[in-house]
């Protein structure tokens, strides 16, 4: 939920024992995301004309909702919570859409975050089940130090090495995996969206970890991992702790958190033919496809693919790819366009709507 400006680990500052590499984020906006959905005059009228304390009622319920959920790392259904909301009376009104404007406001208000929907370039290529999709998104403005974030992403080492892990995976998916994808469920997810293999994967990150296994799980044990085996059947991450040497594992459970990434929208999955046309891995099902990996919405708004770039480049030390930063910017000048005036249509609506509650 926090944007992704900056996450350093300081020079002095040593974990388990060793002293930690230093990489900088850059001061770079994540991607646009699509703002809601502006209620009708006439809804926004009859939510005025309900009783206020109900009015209240349902705002606030809606508002600590999405708060609590987001806060909790959970997926935000709009239907699903807007009706828990309002309970059974206030849906006969018809105005869930003023409902979550309002709640959108008062949490930007109070908190600093806006409620957004998945970004347009990807809406139209996933499955139906994002169009509910809701994300709360810090606002907060932060310093050329990037305090704000370093204050949120330091504060647990285990959030931390999930957020390192997350920005390895987003950087090989992005900087090398492929766009020419079109055999699986999502269609590409968008036309330029870029999918990695969990195979190519994999074996990306066991050459920054030799603890992480070097092949993905089988599709049998990604099964059994699924409905609560643990750890890909059985099979997880090894950290120094297994070893010979003993000492305090830092290597994560990668199979367990790509399956956690997945389930909050950082990362979409989806099963592809082989992009090479390579037969008989492990890791294929029966139908011949294997599992592939790619940018998901929520990762796109928290951190977006200008911050990978930089991110690679920074890593790499190496000046960041002007090709890619044009097809970004691109992008975001068309969605600029589909989203009809961003966040002056939504400033003009709430000031309507504070005109008209003070009528």
């Amino acid at each position: 939920m926090a944007r992704g400006k900056r996450s350093i680990v300081p020079d002095d500052e040593v974990i388990g024992g060793e002293p930690q590499t230093q990489f900088a984020f850059s001061q770079i906006d994540p991607d646009q995301s699509q703002f809601l959905e502006a209620a009708r005059d006439s809804e926004l009228r009859k939510l005025d004309s309900i009783n206020p304390a109900a009015r209240n009622r349902a705002v606030t319920n809606l508002s600590r909702i999405l708060l609590f959920r987001a806060l909790g790392g959970d997926v935000i259904d709009k239907t699903k919570c807007v009706a828990e909301a309002l309970g059974d009376d206030m849906k006969k009104e018809r105005v869930q859409t003023a409902v979550l404007g309002e709640a959108e406001r008062r949490l930007r208000d109070v908190f600093g975050f806006s409620v957004r929907r998945v970004p347009a370039r990807m809406e139209a290529e996933l499955p139906s089940r994002f169009a509910n999709r809701l994300y709360l998104i810090n606002d907060v403005a932060d310093d050329e130090d990037g305090t704000h974030s370093l204050n949120i992403q330091s504060s647990h080492v285990e959030s931390s090495v999930e957020k390192g892990v997350l920005m390895m995976v987003l950087a090989f998916a992005f900087c090398r995996g492929t766009s020419q994808v079109r055999s699986g469920q999502m269609k590409g997810a968008g036309k330029k969206t870029r999918w990695i293999t969990d195979r190519d994967l994999y074996g990306l990150l066991h050459r920054v970890d030799e603890n992480i296994p070097s092949e993905p799980p089988s599709a049998e044990g990604r099964k059994k991992s699924r409905k609560g085996g643990g750890g890909g059947g059985g099979r997880k991450s090894l950290g120094p702790a297994d070893g010979a040497d003993g000492g305090v594992g830092q290597t994560p459970d990668v199979d367990a958190l790509l399956e956690r990434f997945v389930q909050l929208d950082y990362l979409l999955r989806d099963r592809i033919e082989e992009l090479d046309g390579r037969e008989g891995s492990s890791a294929a099902g029966e139908d011949g496809k294997v599992v592939a990996y790619a940018m998901g919405p929520r990762a796109a708004m928290e951190v977006g693919r200008k911050q990978v770039i930089y991110f690679c480049s920074n890593v790499l030390d190496e000046q960041p790819d002007p090709t890619m930063l044009a097809e970004v910017e691109e992008d975001e000048e068309t969605e600029d366009e589909r989203d009809g005036g961003g966040e002056e249509a939504v400033e003009e609506q709430t000031q309507g709507r504070t005109k008209r509650s003070r009528k």
